[in-house]
């Protein structure tokens, strides 16, 4: 799967960093078939649900783990820890942006986000 195609420009302040209260408040982007789109509120979702409508919820929790690397081969990545696979945190599954990342490469952290 090519992650780089899910990348898109977003600026800091549109980032949301605690869900707004009270939950109903909240905003939602709703895309009709047609190809129409309006700003809507997640209030108003029971007035725009149809019978035999579907929906699809996600429970995911992200984690506060972006870290940067230095590839030995040169150049900087981005890791994205995504799940702990052991008891003491020495295994993680990531997910890697870079150019030129490949199994076997290897790796050294950088303490803070390159400038």
């Amino acid at each position: 799967m090519r992650v780089d195609l899910f990348d898109f420009a977003l600026p800091p302040e549109r980032i949301a960093l605690r869900p707004v209260a009270p939950r109903d408040a909240a905003r939602m982007l709703v895309v009709r078939s047609e190809g129409d789109y309006e700003d809507r509120g997640v209030r108003d979702l029971p007035d725009l649900l149809e019978p035999g409508d579907v929906l699809v919820f996600n429970d995911t929790r992200v984690i506060p783990a972006r870290l940067w690397a230095h590839k030995a081969t040169g150049g900087r990545i981005e890791v994205f820890l995504l799940k702990q696979l052991d008891e003491v945190g020495a295994e993680w599954e990531c997910l890697v942006r870079g150019r030129n990342v490949n199994e076997g490469l290897t790796l050294t952290l950088i303490p803070h986000e390159p400038m």
